[in-house]
């Protein structure tokens, strides 16, 4: 069974390429990426990388929140643009106001507390499915940790 985040950006992706009626090709010459590429996101056979996603996310004029189906309606929040600084900064905060140890956040990622240590060290970017974890699993908005928007903290 595939990787359900990758199934729901998946399917986001492609109900609102069909929403503006366009045309993968037509998508990827504006976003200025490989058609193959993008064919695999939707499809949910490769993790589509953050920064791609803030791009597709820009283009649309939606949240990180909307792709990952946290929200089901659109909203006309201005987003800032993605800041992997930020979201270290804000995740380190969660960690330390709620008292988890890494060994929780790697649990709830899925993955293994020294990766979770790089991500809270800017030392690696984090992977698209583990901030879909953390954010799911502990109610966050991943625009917030993202930086692209100041509040809410948590989902409703």
């Amino acid at each position: 069974m595939k990787n359900e985040p990758l199934i729901i950006i998946a399917n986001k992706l492609h109900y609102l390429r069909i929403e503006q009626k366009l045309k993968q090709e037509d998508l990827c010459l504006k976003l200025n990426i490989k058609r193959a590429t993008y064919a695999n996101w939707e499809s949910a056979r490769v993790e589509i990388p953050l920064e791609k996603l803030d791009l597709i996310a820009n283009f649309y004029n939606i949240g990180i929140d909307y792709l990952f189906n946290f929200y089901t309606e659109k909203s006309n929040i201005e987003y800032k643009p993605m800041n992997f600084n930020k979201l270290s900064e804000n995740l380190k905060n969660f960690k330390e106001k709620n008292h988890l140890k890494l060994e929780s956040l790697a649990i709830d990622a899925g993955t293994t507390v020294s990766t979770i240590w790089a991500y809270l060290n800017d030392k690696n970017k984090i992977l698209t499915t583990y901030l879909y974890n953390i954010c799911q699993k502990n109610n966050l908005s991943a625009d917030y940790l993202l930086g692209k928007v100041d509040n809410p903290i948590y989902l409703d």
